[in-house]
């Protein structure tokens, strides 16, 4: 997933009013990239919750922070020793910290142990965004704050972000959070410009099995998105094999709920909602023997010729140059094509 941060921020600016100072803007773009280099994050409402939660623990700075009162008459914030492997004692008094205020000496050592850091004996590390940005996803993923994660509550069947406050807090402040969090869903799908078929992470209904059905003579598309998944088959659970990117066109075999098998330049399938039937057009070849190469560019490899008079189909042009679909796939120098006359009956 990749976010852009400008519009991420001028649109977040436009729902909550400006970030005061500039070390809390830095500290949300700090948490936005954390989050773009986090492949866990399988759902993106699971990120506006986290970033909602963010909001409020930290008081809308977007920093790590230590709790207010630091857990002056609560039972975690009284002084507890623990001792390293090699025998050092350590005395700290385990209040909130970070992200999402991680309390009592168990949960800091657990979190230590998941994240394989010291976190136990130096709870300060609790305040570094990169360790409190692990904390946070670690910990509300798996649900090892309070027994419940971002699934039990965001999943393909529902989107319950009141009662997800459970994940962190019981119900304190859920409407509050669960508000932040709607309006950062909306701010997240605006922003998103790379994403898993074509829109990253966002859930899809599980479609009903149906048998492949052959395309049309090999149809040609144009993809849509930015970032286009090429999977292994027709599902979002196959793996990717590949992307292909905006503008790019491909020549589908197959359709079978909703995606389509396509042959080149990635060979897999694809979602069909972003892709659109390419505009075609005809040209004759003026060049004795004119190159056909595997991009739009000298540089790349001739993958066939077509010699002078064949009219090729071409389904896009870049730079200078156009994509043919026959009678060889690829990209020829346009200055070597010119529009063919349509044969009279």
């Amino acid at each position: 997933m990749k976010i852009d941060r400008q519009k991420f921020i001028a649109a977040y600016e436009a729902a909550f009013g400006v970030i005061a100072k500039p070390e809390w803007k830095a500290g949300l773009d700090t948490l936005l990239g954390a989050a773009e280099g986090d492949p866990q994050i399988t759902d993106l409402r699971w990120l506006a919750y986290m970033l909602a939660t963010v909001k409020q623990e930290c008081a809308g700075h977007w920093l790590p922070i230590e709790e207010f009162g630091k857990g002056q008459g609560r039972d975690y914030g009284k002084p507890v020793t623990v001792t390293d492997p090699a025998g050092n004692k350590f005395t700290n008094v385990y209040y909130g910290r970070g992200y999402v205020q991680l309390t009592w000496v168990d949960n800091y050592r657990t979190m230590g142990t998941q994240l394989g850091n010291r976190l136990v004996y130096e709870p300060q590390l609790a305040l570094d965004p990169e360790i409190a940005y692990k904390v946070m996803s670690l910990g509300m993923r798996k649900g090892m704050f309070t027994g419940v994660g971002l699934s039990k509550y965001i999943n393909d069947q529902k989107c319950d972000y009141v009662n997800a406050r459970r994940i962190i807090n019981g119900t304190d402040k859920a409407q509050t959070i669960a508000g932040y969090a709607t309006k950062l869903e909306t701010i997240l799908r605006d922003s998103v410009v790379v994403a898993t078929d074509g829109v990253p992470n966002l859930p899809q209904p599980e479609p009903q099995p149906q048998p492949a059905q052959p395309a049309a003579g090999g149809a040609q598309f144009t993809v849509t998105a930015d970032a286009l998944n090429v999977r292994s088959g027709p599902d979002r659970s196959n793996a990717a094999v590949g992307t292909v990117s905006k503008g790019t066109v491909v020549t589908a075999v197959a359709e079978q709920n909703g995606w389509r098998q396509i042959t080149g330049p990635v060979a897999g399938w694809v979602s069909a909602q972003f892709l659109q039937p390419a505009a075609s057009a005809q040209f004759t070849v003026t060049a004795d023997t004119l190159n056909v190469r595997s991009g739009p560019d000298k540089s790349n490899a001739a993958v066939g010729t077509v010699s002078k008079g064949t009219v090729v189909t071409a389904v896009a042009e870049q730079n200078g140059w156009k994509q043919i679909t026959s009678p060889v796939a690829g990209w020829v120098s346009a200055q070597f094509l010119q529009a063919a006359v349509p044969a009279h009956a």
